[in-house]
């Protein structure tokens, strides 16, 4: 290089999503592994729902959580015990002997208000990063009877309500994950394990298998592994700020 000329570094502008203020909607999917009182009646089971909330540009979050869960089994013990004036070779008695296959399976739903803080590990992408929540709430559940033409007349669906174990209670939610979102609308999601405890209690005035009402006081647990896809409700900024490298 000659005399008089001086050497210039190149530098490369990147654009960087700034901390923003918007609406998020987040349909998810979890697989949930159940612990404690749960555990001694159900299987695990799988969840559907969506979250809708704010995120502020400090990266603190406030949104409602719905959830459905399905698909869990039920225990054979506590098929046995529940309907044991029913079931005879494993088959439920629909009078005199004809027997039919009924389905059971775990059925429920959740709602919580969860609060959270999103932080991010690099300065490019200020509003993804790992996502902290905890909320509180309720979360009902209970044993789903599929009694096809109601050929089995003691689980017609006025006395299912005696042996569904429909049970209540508050509930306390947890979630520690990643999320990724920018303002380009692409590829913005989210992962990672949440964990949910609730305190309840049954519901029925009248167990068919106790002859009288169950008052017992239930703890249960839930791990839940779970994805979800975000979608950012605001209009594309057209400022940006960049950085240099």
């Amino acid at each position: 290089m000659g005399r008089g000329y001086a050497q210039v570094e190149v530098r490369k502008a990147r654009a960087v999503d700034s901390a923003g203020l918007f609406v998020i909607l987040t349909p998810n999917f979890t697989y949930n592994i159940v612990l404690a009182d749960l555990k001694k009646e159900f299987g695990n089971n799988f969840a559907i729902g969506t979250d809708v909330g704010v995120k502020m540009k400090n990266n603190w979050s406030i949104d409602f959580g719905f959830k459905y869960f399905f698909g869990g089994t039920v225990r054979p013990e506590v098929i046995d015990s529940t309907f044991k004036h029913l079931v005879c070779d494993g088959h439920f008695i629909a009078g005199g002997t004809a027997s039919y296959e009924i389905e059971l399976e775990f059925r429920g739903v959740s709602f919580h208000l969860q609060a959270g803080k999103i932080i991010p590990v690099t300065q490019r992408f200020r509003n993804s990063g790992i996502w902290i929540k905890c909320g509180v709430g309720v979360t009902q559940h209970f044993m789903n009877i599929k009694n096809p033409n109601n050929k089995v007349l003691s689980l017609t669906p006025e006395y299912k309500k005696g042996y569904d174990k429909l049970t209540l209670g508050f509930s306390l939610y947890q979630f520690v994950g990643y999320a990724h979102m920018n303002k380009r609308n692409l590829f913005c999601v989210y992962g990672g394990v949440e964990f949910c405890e609730n305190f309840a209690r049954r519901q029925r005035e009248f167990d068919f298998n106790l002859m009288k009402k169950d008052d017992s006081k239930l703890f249960e647990a839930i791990i839940g592994f779970k994805i979800g896809w975000i979608i950012p409700l605001y209009k594309h900024d057209p400022n940006k700020v960049f950085y240099y490298r």
